[in-house]
């Protein structure tokens, strides 16, 4: 119990910093999936970012109100994951390599969900009702802002054979070698 409250202090530190940088953070991070995600989406939509890193998405002139709002707090889970990436007890460059991958992974689901909340937008504006598939994905979608940048630290960041091997190496002496 005692070995975990270090590394849970350092998650909560870190998570408290990524809040306090989180304004100038999101927009870049929304902007980003903005970027990658407007040539896969219908003329029909157009995305827009809010100062605050929100994506709105309006279908054609229609409405005034958005058609899919991903509000910045969705992407908060990406504090999560670097602070469980940096608090790892792993030599710097395999945490900063591994934060590395778990970002692409975590923007990969980004792109996914945003695109499959306008197709599912899409698909329920012309046939007029939600299907238990599409209810299904927007679920999936919804609890994977939180569940993926745990599964990806969990996948690439966690891996308790290293962790250990790390940790019992360096009470035997570290990096030291003996000469001959």
């Amino acid at each position: 119990m005692r070995s975990w409250l270090p590394f849970a202090a350092k998650v909560f530190a870190l998570v408290l910093i990524f809040a306090l940088l989180a304004p100038v953070i999101l927009p870049f991070y929304s902007g980003l999936q903005i970027g990658f995600v407007r040539p896969f989406v219908s003329s029909d939509f157009t995305l827009r970012l809010q100062p605050d890193g929100s994506i709105y998405v309006y279908f054609k002139n229609y409405y005034q109100k958005p058609a899919v709002e991903r509000n910045a707090t969705s992407f908060s889970g990406l504090g999560l994951m670097i602070a469980l990436f940096l608090a790892t007890p792993l030599p710097w460059r395999r945490r900063l390599a591994r934060l590395g991958l778990g970002a692409l992974v975590l923007l990969g689901f980004h792109l996914i969900a945003l695109w499959g909340l306008i197709a599912i937008w899409e698909a329920m504006f012309r046939s007029g009702s939600i299907s238990v598939g599409m209810r299904w994905a927007y679920t999936l979608i919804a609890s994977g802002d939180w569940l993926a940048p745990l599964a990806s630290w969990g996948l690439l960041g966690f891996l308790r054979r290293e962790i250990t091997t790390q940790h019992k190496h360096s009470e035997k002496g570290g990096d030291s070698y003996a000469s001959v």
